[in-house]
């Protein structure tokens, strides 16, 4: 199955963030691709550090949101947003 899948179009931002991991504390920096009201494409330099779920702290809009990891292509990643 290759058609759309995504529950809301979504927006290129080309923005900072960071993913707080709960269970350390950790804090990793990402760059947000693209995101709508349900979810994001996000990339992170140690994909291998990034958990299945997550909250999210974006720069351009200066939220946070609890994330889960739905894709995995390398170091970029698509996330639904928990509470969308």
């Amino acid at each position: 199955m290759t058609g759309e899948q995504r529950l809301a179009g979504r927006t290129d931002c080309f923005s900072a963030g960071h993913i707080m991991v709960a269970d350390t504390g950790r804090r990793l920096r990402c760059l947000v691709w693209n995101m709508s009201d349900t979810g994001a494409l996000l990339e992170a330099g140690d994909e291998d550090a990034v958990p299945e779920t997550f909250t999210l702290l974006t720069a351009i809009d200066q939220t946070s949101r609890r994330c889960r990891v739905v894709r995995r292509t390398g170091a970029r990643f698509g996330v639904v947003f928990a509470d969308a």
